[in-house]
């Protein structure tokens, strides 16, 4: 069973695409199964697992937190590698060759 948010009865755990409530008919592998999946994660879920997220409550991250300042300095070196790549090629030269 899933509600109108398409939240199951397990709390936090959303079914979209062929597992919600929506009628098929007798098409249910063809083309209406891949537009219903599609049509569930553009324009359903962002509303509601924003509602989910709105009624919880959250505690406040403490920054100060020896395991916030590891990820923290984790994802600055991953980012400064990132940004520091001087590679020759481009993105576009990636993209032909995975084409080809």
């Amino acid at each position: 069973m899933v509600d109108y948010n398409l939240m199951t009865t397990i709390d936090g755990l959303y079914a979209i695409g062929e597992a919600n409530f929506s009628d098929h008919g007798a098409n249910r592998l063809g083309a209406s199964a891949l537009m219903q999946g599609l049509a569930d994660g553009y324009f359903i879920l962002p509303y509601t697992i924003g509602d989910y997220l709105r009624r919880r409550t959250h505690t406040k991250v403490d920054h100060a937190d020896p395991a916030f300042r590891q990820v923290q300095a984790e994802v600055s070196e991953r980012v400064r590698r990132l940004l520091a790549a001087s590679g020759r090629k481009t993105a576009d030269a990636f993209h032909r060759e995975l084409g080809a």
